[in-house]
């Protein structure tokens, strides 16, 4: 299309009258005589030349589409005009630009320019959207995305997203699942650029969508520093259906059509010991409770870009929780020995036997332990209770769910592998993994302590005192042991002044186990403090127990 047959249509063009508002309109018609007359052309090339410029001028919005439904063109205003003219002159003048030459370039460019870039195309690319006749608009941008959940403890894992400060959109969300956008180096085989790079910005390609496995592999370890096969596997969770938005990081901003396949990651041990490093090393690295994740917001304002996940769901967000909630977490404590009615007590004294069985039948364990033996393994039962240290041992790392790493202390990992090997053919197993983690692989809720650890104490004034309720307190000692002192514990409990006078009994005499009075203690203690978690956490076996035919009290009473 010349410079010439565009300057002529300008001259041709129809008016509209700045001020008073007159203007009329052109026939069709005119325009292709005039370009057939002016340039001796082929009446075919006027044709399509005002066809095209028609397409693009009616694109823009500036003719009035009830003078085109009669063939003619008419501007739907001055201001519709002037654009008109201005795009038909800039194409029909080689020095005129819109835009700088260099402006469009991406190459070290300052995040001022992208602005500049992003600006642009969002405006064109929303307005496109917005104004489409039948709200169907094709999207010119194509993004294939690997998302992962990583599920922990009722958790789903965010990662901060990394264009957050610079985005105009920041409202679509601060954090978004571990995982990110294909690229091309994702798609393996020996593909030509441009076979490779059509497929890429092409709708709903299969090839593509086949190499989201590898871009769930790079984004992990991207992210979270995870390597697949050593640190985690994973399956296909759900396949979203496409979703569309005028989006995209820094300048690449269009009407994109996202193609997002979520997968569920499992972790092994060692993915989900590094994991919790990880964590606590990159603040990036949130957990969204399922509710927050459902909300789509925490208490705290962090924001989940999931709109094209509730978007799957119909934005049904029970249905989104519900399946969150269904979904297993991505590791699992899998303790070896996790026997119900069940208890093992850890007595201080290496003169004194190991206590297991079923609760009410425990017999002593035929293990015979020196000093230093019950000592690890006191510190092996207390890092699987939970208990907090006061001092650890160097070169020893605590990990959750009782794990310890010792590869940096030798003298430590011979001793537990050795503990490990004497334990084998009993309930109290300690698992090895590598010679370099260690833990007491014993459900915890079964695992007791020396009840000569604990103190009941109890304020003489709330005794002699006429309020009906008063507080006890239950004191776990300081543990001292190979991995280090475990510290003191304290819990403060209420209790009907009743019940208390009634322990204070118990403590001081027995009852048999048919004695009426003793049966009806041990039913109050068993129906509330027994069940209290608070209590529970404090590892001590029972305060009341029966034993040799008699109800007795089960630590030290202190009155204050």
């Amino acid at each position: 299309m010349s410079a010439n047959r565009i300057q002529t249509l300008i001259s041709h063009l129809p008016r509209y009258a700045e001020e008073e508002g007159d203007f009329y309109g052109i026939p069709r018609e005119d325009l292709i005589n005039a370009l057939c007359h002016q340039h001796h052309l082929d009446r075919a090339i006027a044709e399509n030349t005002i066809s095209l410029i028609e397409t693009l001028l009616d694109t823009l919005a500036v003719l009035n589409t009830a003078y085109l439904q009669k063939g003619e063109w008419c501007f739907m205003s001055f201001p519709a005009q002037l654009l008109a003219t201005s795009l038909l002159t800039a194409l029909s003048d080689k020095e005129s630009r819109f835009f700088a030459d260099n402006f469009w370039n991406t190459q070290g460019i300052a995040d001022a320019k992208k602005n500049q870039q992003r600006e642009v195309l969002s405006v064109v690319e929303n307005r496109r959207y917005e104004h489409h006749a039948s709200h169907n608009a094709k999207p010119i941008r194509y993004i294939y995305v690997a998302w992962s959940m990583i599920k922990l403890d009722g958790n789903i894992l965010f990662y901060q997203r990394e264009d957050t400060q610079k985005r105009f959109d920041n409202k679509a969300g601060d954090y978004g699942l571990v995982g990110g956008r294909l690229n091309q180096h994702d798609v393996p085989g020996n593909i030509d650029i441009p076979a490779l790079l059509a497929e890429l910005q092409s709708e709903n390609s299969d090839l593509i969508k086949k190499a989201l496995p590898e871009t769930l592999k790079r984004e992990i370890r991207e992210e979270v520093g995870l390597v697949f096969e050593q640190h985690y596997r994973f399956k296909p969770w759900r396949s979203l259906k496409p979703y569309q938005q005028v989006q995209g990081s820094a300048p690449n901003h269009a009407l994109t059509e996202y193609y997002l396949n979520i997968f569920q990651v499992e972790l092994t041990l060692e993915g989900y010991l590094l994991l919790q490093q990880q964590i606590k090393r990159d603040d990036r690295l949130v957990w969204f409770a399922i509710d927050d994740v459902a909300k789509g917001e925490t208490t705290d304002g962090k924001i989940a870009y999931i709109k094209a996940l509730v978007d799957d769901f119909g934005e049904d967000r029970l249905a989104l929780k519900t399946e969150l909630s269904a979904l297993p977490d991505s590791f699992a404590a899998g303790y070896l020995f996790d026997p119900p009615k069940y208890g093992l007590t850890l007595l201080i004294d290496a003169e004194r036997p190991l206590l297991a069985g079923a609760l009410g039948k425990e017999k002593p364990l035929d293990v015979a332990l020196t000093p230093r033996q019950l000592s690890v393994l006191l510190g092996l039962a207390a890092h699987c209770r939970g208990f907090e240290f006061a001092t650890i041992e160097e070169n020893i790392i605590f990990h959750p769910y009782g794990w310890i790493d010792v590869k940096n202390n030798p003298t430590l990992q011979a001793e537990l592998m050795q503990l490990a090997e004497l334990f084998k053919d009993t309930d109290l197993i300690i698992e090895n993994h590598h010679d370099v983690l260690f833990r007491l692989s014993v459900n915890p809720d079964v695992v007791y302590f020396d009840e000569t650890l604990f103190t009941y104490s109890v304020h003489k004034a709330g005794l002699t005192g006429v309020k009906t309720k008063i507080q006890v307190s239950i004191e776990r000692k300081a543990i001292a042991t190979a991995l280090g002192t475990t510290q003191v514990k304290t819990e403060d409990f209420t209790l009907t002044l009743e019940f208390a006078h009634k322990l204070q009994q118990l403590s001081e005499q027995p009852f048999s186990s048919d004695n009426e009075d003793g049966v009806k203690i041990e039913d109050v203690y068993k129906k509330g403090l027994h069940k209290e978690p608070r209590f529970l956490a404090l590892g001590l076996r029972g305060l009341i127990r029966r034993e040799a035919g008699f109800i007795r009290f089960c630590c030290r009473l202190e009155v204050l």
